[in-house]
């Protein structure tokens, strides 16, 4: 077991030295600039809440920005190592498919983590910096924008298992928009008509990713509260369904030819 956990260990740190090699992190340094001359518009020429709109931008850019780098590295969780052959390296050695794919789902996890603790900062500091006041709403707001990278990275990282890289990123794309549109289709008029779409749309609802509930921006910048049984319900939602599409990759890869 623990040597099994040491492989893991190995896998996800070489797995995240090379994406940090890949200067993924310079796009921290750009949204930062983009932070700080919004931080300073909204100072200088907002009237009202220059703090609201610092934290708005700063959370919408947060949310797209790990998408982003989601996407474009759960998709490329073995396409590297297929194309310059590594791949048949490692597993031909005493490596568990299993702990080569959770070290690699590991590993680009962190890059995400790093990425986000730094926006994250940046964001809060604009935000104190004009004014703003505390509200443990905006680490929750934080902690579930943290979430769904990750929901998206293990979406993006099972589909590139199965498909092209370029379907995987149109599909993950289709599945984040509808994801977030979901709640809100179901309260059309023209749904509420539709039983039988009303039950399709449930059964997307149940099955496929409901990324809308990690979307707390709203309560933060105009409510400024939420029941903590919300919060529980979605913390424990996005654990369960990381781990089924962890499961979901590591079986995939486990009955993947590789050859």
């Amino acid at each position: 077991m623990m040597n099994e956990l040491k492989k893991i260990n190995t896998i996800a740190y070489y797995t995240s030295r090379e994406i940090l090699k890949s200067k993924i992190l310079l796009n921290v340094l750009l949204l930062g600039v983009g932070l700080l001359i919004t931080t300073y518009v909204a100072f200088s020429f907002t009237y009202g809440e220059p703090s609201r709109v610092a934290l708005d931008f700063g959370l919408g850019t947060l949310s797209l920005s790990s998408v982003g780098i989601a996407i474009f590295i759960g998709v490329s969780l073995l396409s590297k190592e297929i194309d310059n052959r590594t791949v048949y390296m490692v597993v031909s050695r005493p490596v568990a498919r299993s702990s080569f794919i959770l070290g690699k789902i590991i590993g680009l996890s962190s890059v995400l983590f790093i990425n986000i603790l730094l926006l994250s900062a940046l964001t809060l500091a604009c935000y104190f910096f004009v004014g703003g006041e505390f509200n443990s709403l905006i680490l929750w707001a934080i902690v579930f924008t943290a979430m769904e990278a990750i929901l998206v990275l293990l979406v993006v990282a099972v589909l590139s298992l199965l498909t092209s890289n370029t379907l995987s990123i149109l599909f993950t794309l289709m599945l984040y928009v509808s994801g977030h549109a979901i709640s809100g289709a179901k309260l059309t008029l023209f749904a509420k008509n539709m039983p039988g779409l009303i039950e399709v749309l449930d059964l997307y609802h149940f099955v496929l990713p409901a990324f809308y509930k990690l979307n707390i921006k709203d309560f933060v910048l105009y409510q400024n509260s939420l029941e903590s049984s919300y919060i529980l319900n979605v913390l424990l939602y996005g654990f369960l369904y990381s781990g089924f599409l962890s499961l979901l990759a590591i079986f995939i890869f486990n009955k993947k030819n590789l050859d």
